[in-house]
């Protein structure tokens, strides 16, 4: 059979993706997020050195579980920032007195005319 060993050990390209396919729960996210999921398909899908069917099918399954954690990953990313955006605009308790929640005409109307300016 082909078999990669340069490639599949522990410093191989394809380590990382090696161990999602078989330990996943090795698999840490910061292992998850230095794989560069192109160069690795790339390199599965024309390897330099011939790999069995078997060998190149786990890999692929690699692929595709640290591809889930990475889309898992931003999803729980993207409702953080959703849930925070919601809590920054919600409506709040309103601790102003009846009589104060409208301001006065004058308070907030400026003057047709302006005198107050220099003249050139």
């Amino acid at each position: 059979m082909f078999y990669a060993h340069f490639v599949l050990s522990k410093r191989g390209p394809l380590a990382k993706i090696w161990l999602a396919a078989h330990w996943d729960k090795k698999l840490t996210k910061a292992h998850v997020f230095e794989c560069n999921l192109e160069s690795s398909v790339e390199s599965i899908i024309s390897p330099k050195v011939k790999m069995a069917l078997r060998t190149s099918g786990h890999l692929l399954l690699g692929v595709v579980r640290i591809y889930h954690r990475k889309a898992k990953y931003l999803l729980a990313d993207c409702n953080e920032a959703f849930i925070k955006i919601k809590m920054a605009f919600r409506p709040g308790v309103v601790d102003l007195p009846e009589e104060n929640r409208e301001a006065a005409y004058n308070a907030i109307t400026l003057p047709e005319e302006f005198h107050d300016f220099d003249q050139p």
